[in-house]
Protein backbone atom coordinates (compact mmCIF):
# COMPACT_ATOMS: atom_id res chain seq x y z
CA UNK A 1 0.00 0.00 0.00
CA UNK A 2 1.27 3.16 -1.15
CA UNK A 3 0.45 6.86 0.90
CA UNK A 4 2.04 10.39 -0.02
CA UNK A 5 3.25 11.68 3.53
CA UNK A 6 0.73 13.73 4.88
CA UNK A 7 -1.61 10.79 4.74
CA UNK A 8 1.08 8.40 6.32
CA UNK A 9 1.81 10.47 9.12
CA UNK A 10 -1.96 10.59 9.37
CA UNK A 11 -2.37 6.22 9.46
CA UNK A 12 0.81 6.89 11.81
CA UNK A 13 -1.12 8.98 14.90
CA UNK A 14 0.85 11.70 14.08
CA UNK A 15 -0.42 15.70 14.03
CA UNK A 16 1.60 16.76 11.44
CA UNK A 17 3.74 14.99 8.86
CA UNK A 18 6.79 17.40 9.73
CA UNK A 19 8.59 13.76 11.68
CA UNK A 20 7.99 11.77 8.79
CA UNK A 21 9.56 14.74 6.20
CA UNK A 22 12.60 15.18 8.27
CA UNK A 23 13.13 11.24 8.39
CA UNK A 24 12.92 11.98 4.57
CA UNK A 25 15.38 14.54 4.41
CA UNK A 26 18.06 12.58 6.47
CA UNK A 27 17.27 10.02 3.80
CA UNK A 28 16.45 7.46 6.65
CA UNK A 29 13.27 6.45 4.44
CA UNK A 30 15.00 5.97 1.05
CA UNK A 31 14.08 2.58 1.67
CA UNK A 32 10.35 3.06 1.34
CA UNK A 33 10.10 5.97 -1.08
CA UNK A 34 8.08 5.78 -4.33
CA UNK A 35 7.59 8.62 -6.90
CA UNK A 36 4.68 8.31 -8.67
CA UNK A 37 4.05 11.01 -11.43
CA UNK A 38 6.58 13.39 -9.41
CA UNK A 39 4.82 12.60 -6.40
CA UNK A 40 6.56 10.89 -3.23
CA UNK A 41 4.76 7.81 -2.25
CA UNK A 42 5.91 5.71 1.30
CA UNK A 43 5.15 2.37 0.90
CA UNK A 44 3.44 1.29 4.25
CA UNK A 45 4.24 -2.33 4.38
CA UNK A 46 6.75 -4.83 4.70
CA UNK A 47 8.65 -5.74 1.59
CA UNK A 48 11.28 -8.49 1.63
CA UNK A 49 12.91 -8.34 4.96
CA UNK A 50 12.16 -4.83 6.03
CA UNK A 51 9.97 -3.92 8.41
CA UNK A 52 6.91 -2.06 7.90
CA UNK A 53 7.25 1.72 7.70
CA UNK A 54 5.44 1.98 11.21
CA UNK A 55 8.49 -0.42 12.67
CA UNK A 56 11.12 1.85 10.88
CA UNK A 57 9.83 5.25 12.17
CA UNK A 58 9.31 4.02 15.39
CA UNK A 59 13.38 2.50 15.51
CA UNK A 60 14.19 5.93 14.21
CA UNK A 61 12.72 8.35 16.81
CA UNK A 62 12.96 8.85 20.41
CA UNK A 63 9.20 8.73 21.34
CA UNK A 64 7.85 11.00 24.08
CA UNK A 65 5.42 9.60 26.70
CA UNK A 66 2.18 11.12 25.67
CA UNK A 67 2.46 10.21 22.04
CA UNK A 68 1.29 6.64 20.90
CA UNK A 69 2.08 5.72 17.78
CA UNK A 70 0.13 3.33 15.41
CA UNK A 71 1.78 0.37 14.38
CA UNK A 72 -0.21 0.29 10.74
CA UNK A 73 0.24 -2.85 8.71
CA UNK A 74 -1.76 -2.77 5.95
CA UNK A 75 -2.32 -6.49 6.15
CA UNK A 76 -4.02 -6.10 9.65
CA UNK A 77 -7.97 -5.60 9.90
CA UNK A 78 -7.38 -2.87 12.64
CA UNK A 79 -5.16 -1.12 9.86
CA UNK A 80 -7.61 -1.65 7.14
CA UNK A 81 -10.53 -0.38 9.84
CA UNK A 82 -8.31 2.86 9.95
CA UNK A 83 -8.56 3.32 6.19
CA UNK A 84 -12.23 2.39 5.63
CA UNK A 85 -13.22 5.06 8.87
CA UNK A 86 -10.57 7.74 7.24
CA UNK A 87 -12.36 7.05 4.32
CA UNK A 88 -15.92 7.90 5.59
CA UNK A 89 -14.62 10.60 6.92
CA UNK A 90 -13.06 12.58 4.09
CA UNK A 91 -16.76 11.54 2.32
CA UNK A 92 -18.66 12.98 4.50
CA UNK A 93 -16.51 15.97 4.78
CA UNK A 94 -17.09 17.08 0.95
CA UNK A 95 -20.56 16.45 1.43
CA UNK A 96 -20.84 18.76 3.86
CA UNK A 97 -19.06 21.24 1.70
CA UNK A 98 -20.80 20.81 -1.10
CA UNK A 99 -24.22 21.23 0.49
CA UNK A 100 -22.95 24.85 2.29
Amino acid sequence: MLCDVTEASFYLNYQSPATLYRLLKAGLLDDYVEMHDGQVLLRMGAKGKSPTLAKRVRSLINFRGGHELFMFDPTEEESLQKIRDHWEEQKLKELTEAKQ
